[in-house]
């Protein structure tokens, strides 16, 4: 092929193997005003103003995170915040983020959608969708949020906290009829919120204090149940339905079985679900408590049957860390700690280490996993989520091979830790490189643009 100048590109990636949705192909992608233009055989001649040598390593379409809290705005910021946040998803591959409302106040109508708006705008080096917030008080606001932008409603079964409190049954129910209308999603966090908070309790009352605890203060009958009648009302209402972080392989199944039955239903977990068991709360204590809570290494095991049977649908961080001083507050009563932890940048290491190097996930699956399945779910595709002509030119260029490894005082991440459940972790497969919009927006430990590069990414109506 031989361009003509008026066709130069502004950016080659070259030589690299690209992960299509159809399948690896060795090409050269031609990038134009941010946009992927052509796919073509790196032997063939071309013009660019600039060219990276992807020759040896994998590109892969950018990530997408449809799971993560930044805690700004609000005076919970100290814990991670757009600039910071963005930046370590950069590190990790992470084009695109999904932020979740729980930021104070929480986005559950149109001034609080806009001060979040305006913070992230100036912010973000990565681009960047929002979730709304679906609790009791917001279910009038529901249908302008969505007008808004919000590419869908998020809704606690369990008990949450004063801010955003969880959304009982008949509001659940009353909330997913009103989305239904106008086609939205909802996605819920789905323990069923007394069994989880009274045997936690009946435990804590007994002494039962050690780690793992915390993992049998919230069974998984407490998922299972909560899932079942999740699917229930999105069956009965017809509203579309995401399972947020899905921790039990039995829960899985269920969606399977109601996707086959015509509900629309799609399930996420997370990666640090599939690295770590129960067993690490003993290791790593209160900095890897998170709910719902870890669980056994046979059910760990399961997540992954039901990942290489393309039974999950999304990877999502659930990144939301808290200080050291806040996890240790209470020493090692894990009842007294906060749940969560960081973690957006490991997505893609976790799932080439223990995915395609450990059980022969393919990498179009941990593609459609990280990437697209999610821009399909969210309405973003194809603009994001694909490698083709036409979408935008986003990357993580990937050396499959590299082993490294993590170090938590490194994160980007404003709240750096050594006592990261990740710190010291042992990788094989590295992101090298993040583009978004064929812009480097990260290379070598480094970002390169300033913040406020990121973009403001809606579902397309």
């Amino acid at each position: 092929m031989k361009v003509q100048s008026k066709n130069v590109f502004d950016l080659v990636i070259s030589g690299g193997t690209a992960v299509l949705e159809n399948g690896l192909v060795l090409a050269s992608i031609g990038i134009r005003d941010g946009k992927i233009v052509a796919i073509f055989d790196p032997d063939l001649d071309f013009q660019a103003k600039t060219v990276l040598d992807a020759t040896g390593k994998v590109v892969f379409p950018g990530l997408i995170d449809p799971h993560v809290h930044l805690w700004e705005p609000g005076p919970l910021n100290y814990r991670e915040d757009f600039l910071h946040g963005t930046q370590a998803a950069a590190a990790g591959g992470v084009t695109t983020l999904i932020e979740m409302p729980l930021s104070i106040p929480p986005v559950i109508d149109k001034e609080s959608f806009n001060l979040k708006y305006a913070i992230a705008s100036r912010n973000s080096v990565i681009d960047f969708a929002f979730w709304g917030g679906l609790i009791p008080s917001s279910i009038d606001n529901l249908e302008q949020l969505h007008q808004l932008g919000c590419v869908g409603f998020k809704a606690f079964m369990s008990y949450a906290n004063d801010s955003y409190p969880n959304t009982p049954d008949f509001e659940l129910w009353k909330a997913m009829n009103r989305i239904a209308k106008f086609d939205g999603l909802v996605g819920v966090h789905a323990e069923n919120a007394d069994i989880v908070e009274y045997t936690g309790r009946e435990l804590e009352k007994a002494g039962i204090m050690h780690a793992e605890a915390h993992s049998d203060g919230r069974p998984e009958i407490g998922e299972i149940e909560a899932v079942q009648r999740a699917i229930l009302f999105a069956e009965h209402s017809g509203c579309r339905l995401y399972i947020v972080h899905m921790t039990s392989a039995e829960a899985v199944d269920m969606v399977k079985r109601a996707k086959e039955r015509g509900v629309r239903i799609w399930s996420e977990t997370c990666h640090h679900y599939l690295l770590f068991d129960r067993s690490a709360l003993s290791q790593f204590g209160t900095h890897i408590k998170c709910n719902p809570p870890l669980r056994s290494k046979e059910n760990l095991e399961r997540l992954w049957e039901q990942i290489l049977q393309g039974n999950i649908d999304t990877i999502g961080s659930d990144h939301g860390p808290y200080t050291d001083a806040e996890k240790t507050e209470h020493g090692d009563n894990i009842w007294k700690a906060p749940s969560g932890f960081g973690g957006i940048e490991l997505i893609l290491p976790i799932m080439i280490s223990e995915g395609y190097h450990k059980r022969n996930l393919g990498l179009e699956s941990i593609a459609r996993l990280t990437s697209t399945n999610a821009a399909k779910i969210f309405g973003i595709y194809p603009q994001k989520g694909t490698i083709r002509i036409g979408s935008d030119a986003d990357f993580a260029i990937v050396d499959l091979d590299e082993e490294w490894t993590y170090n938590g005082k490194e994160s980007f991440s404003k709240t750096k830790s050594e006592y990261s459940p990740y710190h010291n972790q042992r990788f094989k497969g590295k992101v090298k490189m993040t583009l978004v919009r064929g812009m480097q927006v990260y290379e070598e430990k480094a970002v390169k643009v300033q913040p406020g590069y990121g973009r403001f990414i809606t579902a397309h109506r």
